[in-house]
């Protein structure tokens, strides 16, 4: 899988740090590799079985390139731009994936946003984003979200304080996750999850 997985990633990564003089700085490769570790650490401790982790790697890898293409901030979320990055992802791997492994990277793309999925490949991969939601990580995307959008600062701080208020960051921990260990993982490492400004 060594050789396979770091043809995937060059391969995902002409996407997501393009080299032709692209705005796009590393700043998607860098994220779909945290996730991608969190996969890793997260998967010993998930309490069941999940039998193609490996695949769920490379789903981490064309979530985030998703993301990328998903609809600003203030929008409502639509599936366009996961089964985007699913045909995507089918197209880049046909020579290095089955189909029956491409059609369940497409199938963990697509389940992964449910919170009722019965596919412990998906549930893990949205533990693993859902991480990326918290502490200083989380900040950082919400600064960089607000940037993109030409939102002020001062939105985001009014942001901030209602997320706090209303008990946002409380609810999003406890319910946020379909794994405990994610939870904990990430009460572990930080101690906290919102910053207090």
């Amino acid at each position: 899988m060594d050789e396979r997985w770091a043809a995937v990633e060059a391969i995902a990564s002409r996407t997501l740090a393009p080299r032709n003089g692209s705005e796009r700085p590393r700043y998607a490769l860098d994220r779909a590799l945290r996730i991608v570790r969190a996969i890793d650490r997260l998967q010993p401790t998930a309490g069941e079985p999940v039998p193609r982790a490996d695949l769920t790697r490379i789903a981490a890898l064309y979530a985030v390139i998703a993301h990328l293409n998903a609809p600003p901030l203030g929008k409502p979320a639509d599936d366009q731009p996961f089964n985007d990055a699913a045909e995507l992802a089918a197209d880049q791997l046909k020579d290095l994936l089955s189909p029956d492994e491409l059609d369940i990277v497409s199938t963990i793309l697509r389940e992964h946003r449910r919170r009722d999925t019965p596919m412990p490949e998906a549930r893990l991969l949205a533990d693993a984003i859902n991480l990326e939601e918290f502490g200083l990580i989380g900040l950082w995307n919400q600064m960089r979200q607000f940037h993109a959008a030409n939102k002020c600062p001062e939105q985001l701080l009014k942001l901030w304080k209602a997320q706090h208020d209303y008990g946002y960051w409380d609810s999003r921990l406890r319910d946020g996750f379909h794994y405990p260990a994610a939870r904990d993982a990430y009460l572990q490492e930080s101690g906290r999850y919102i910053p207090i400004i």
